[in-house]
């Protein structure tokens, strides 16, 4: 892959993309396992592929659609076909070993088939390439269990577009970014230090006692926006019957941001 991009898949996609994996999934599952209960094959989305220590290897096909990978911890070929068989292990190595290839190759052909693409070669067993294990380069990632059977299956951006190609919509209005921000509402907290007192002062305070600080009334307070930390301070004044804050300068923070 020579044009290895960033960027996330949007939520949207990604939700099209594992119901489309599922079904996939689960239509392989009945024709492969001999146990195949709708109920046992479970489908979910992954930020994480779990392959990424350096001996762990996983099982990548490459066609012109795209990249997909598998990986199951602790398990070879074999133990997949007899699983999917019922069998115990050590009845039939070369059947289990054939039905677990066979299987999984036909797992790949059907995701390729579905995004139009050409017939997958046969698998690979290598590390898995960066940009097919990370959400963060455009891969999409799944685990999915047959009853005892978890696996995890990552597809590249080329596959993710060519299963769920990206919409565009033209002529959009756009507004100004002011006009856009005129319509967003946020919390702001002016906070006040009121300073020290004496201890003694405090243990049996009653109502409508004063409790007087060592701050002056002219001192600044912090202006706070949802909860994120100080982003300027100011002086409280009166404007009408409502509170107003009088801003004297942004935090060091702010002025680092900008």
């Amino acid at each position: 892959m020579s044009d290895v991009r960033f960027g996330w898949i949007g939520e949207t996609r990604r939700t099209a993309l594992r119901s489309l994996l599922a079904a996939e999934v689960s239509h392989w599952s009945s024709d492969w396992w001999i146990q195949h209960a709708a109920a046992e094959v479970d489908v979910r989305s992954s930020d994480r592929w779990s392959a990424t220590e350096k001996k762990a290897i996983s099982w990548v096909s490459y066609a012109d659609a795209g990249v997909l990978a598998l990986y199951w911890r602790h398990m070879d070929v074999s133990a997949v076909g007899c699983h999917l068989a019922g069998t115990v292990r050590g009845e039939d190595a070369a059947l289990a070993q054939r039905i677990g290839e066979d299987a999984l190759q036909d797992l790949a052909k059907r995701v390729y088939r579905r995004a139009e693409g050409a017939g997958a070669e046969r698998w690979k067993q290598e590390r898995l390439p960066a940009y097919v294990a990370s959400p963060h380069l455009g891969a999409y990632l799944v685990t999915f269990t047959l009853g005892g059977l978890a696996m995890e299956l990552a597809i590249d951006r080329q596959l993710v577009d060519r299963l769920t190609p990206p919409t565009y919509t033209g002529n959009t209005r756009l507004v100004s970014r002011q006009d856009a921000l005129g319509q967003a509402r946020v919390s702001v907290t002016a906070v006040m230090d009121f300073g020290q007192v004496n201890l003694t002062h405090l243990p049996d305070l009653r109502v409508g006692e004063v409790l007087v600080g060592d701050r002056g009334l002219d001192e600044a307070l912090q202006v706070i926006v949802n909860g994120k930390g100080a982003v300027a301070i100011g002086y409280m004044k009166r404007l009408g019957a409502q509170r107003a804050v009088v801003l004297d300068g942004i935090t060091l923070q702010e002025q680092h941001k900008s």
